[in-house]
């Protein structure tokens, strides 16, 4: 769950910025619009899409499957995994979009424009110059967003209650203690392991961010 969340978060995030990174009317206001999502409790998140986006007879999705002639779907129980996942890429790509937004802007206009004056494609600058430069910025978000989505408990409790397909270790830690398990010395232990997981991966993060601070200076 952890790593398709943070993934694909990144990839739409990545696609987003790019987006924003055009000067167009309005930038700001769009920009302002897509950050909304991140900004939302993870509970009040997971009710708006178990009530209006997958339920069965009155969801947006299937009522746009209807449009198309499909049966509709309770997306919560056949697909938990992945509804969680949905859930979670649609509320923290804002996330990273702001990060590799902020490496876009970043980028030294002329070696961009030196690139097109010597014919190379969008794709090829892209490639060549852009993803190279924003690879500090990728690797942040991606640390950054494996530490807190592997805390993930509210989507899970409020979208699909537990369902097997769906549970993460700090739902089956909270299911074995507080949540009626009485397993207080597996959960202690799972939680340590948890912990341990967390610090290694935010002693990973803030050496990128350190590295990163670095380079802008």
């Amino acid at each position: 769950m952890t790593v398709l969340a943070v993934l694909l978060s990144l990839v739409v995030g990545t696609g987003l910025a790019l987006l924003l990174d055009r000067k167009f009317f309005g930038r700001g206001f769009v920009r302002t619009l897509l950050i909304t999502p991140f900004l939302i409790m993870p509970v009040v998140a997971g009710f708006i899409w178990k009530t209006q986006m997958f339920n069965a007879t009155f969801g947006v999705i299937n009522w746009f499957l209807d449009q198309l002639g499909a049966e509709p779907i309770e997306f919560a129980t056949k697909y938990p995994l992945w509804s969680v996942v949905l859930v979670l890429v649609w509320q923290w790509s804002p996330f990273m979009m702001l990060i590799v937004l902020a490496g876009l802007q970043g980028q030294d206009s002329s070696v961009l424009e030196a690139a097109r004056v010597d014919g190379a494609t969008s794709f090829g600058i892209f490639r060549q110059i852009t993803l190279p430069q924003l690879r500090p910025y990728l690797e942040l978000g991606t640390l950054l967003g494996s530490i807190y989505l592997i805390q993930v408990y509210d989507h899970i409790e409020v979208i699909t209650g537990g369902a097997p397909a769906s549970k993460n270790l700090p739902y089956y830690i909270a299911q074995r203690s507080i949540g009626g398990g009485n397993e207080f010395g597996l959960a202690s232990a799972y939680s340590i392991v948890v912990v341990i997981a967390a610090i290694i991966i935010a002693n990973i993060g803030l050496r990128v961010l350190s590295n990163l601070l670095e380079g802008t200076e």
